[in-house]
């Protein structure tokens, strides 16, 4: 899901606090305090919904003149957007994102998304649920289970 950023809100306020120095890294701003133009410019293109490729090139081309080749804006670009995450995150998410990044594939499932998963799982192509209920039963070897760990009970089918 793509961040907002909108003019005058904490997000825009703690994205001008790590871009001005970002900017002095990189060597595009001296590190006097108000020299801010660049960073109100980087902040009004995130508000326009620029993309990471609108704001390198703008960067590049037209406000920097960097060179053909040089992949400085793309870098700082690139970092721009993880900047937004991580602090839409820790100023509206309720906390802060891991510092490792987690492929979505291999993240730990919720309670929420095993049961929607189990769900999704049990109806059939017609919308319909899926009336088979035997869940695996072959036989002989599913006669009995356990029905306590803290009782030495065993119930057969016979019982049920």
């Amino acid at each position: 899901m793509t961040t907002v950023v909108a003019v005058g809100t904490p997000l825009a306020e703690a994205l001008s606090n790590v871009i001005q120095p970002k900017l002095v890294e990189m060597g595009w701003s001296s590190d006097g305090g108000d020299d801010s133009a660049l960073t109100e410019y980087v902040i009004l293109m995130l508000v326009n919904g620029k993309t990471q490729e609108q704001i390198a090139g703008e960067l590049s081309n037209d406000l920097l003149g960097l060179g053909e080749g040089d992949t400085q804006a793309l870098d700082f670009s690139r970092w721009l957007f993880e900047q937004v995450e991580f602090l839409n995150q820790q100023i509206n998410g309720g906390g802060i994102q891991p510092s490792i990044e987690t492929d979505p594939a291999q993240a730990i499932p919720s309670f929420n998304d095993q049961e929607a998963a189990n769900n999704q799982a049990m109806m059939t192509g017609d919308g319909a649920m899926d009336a088979d209920m035997s869940m695996g039963d072959t036989g002989a070897a599913n006669d009995t289970m356990w029905v306590s760990p803290f009782d030495s009970v065993v119930v057969t089918r016979a019982d049920i």
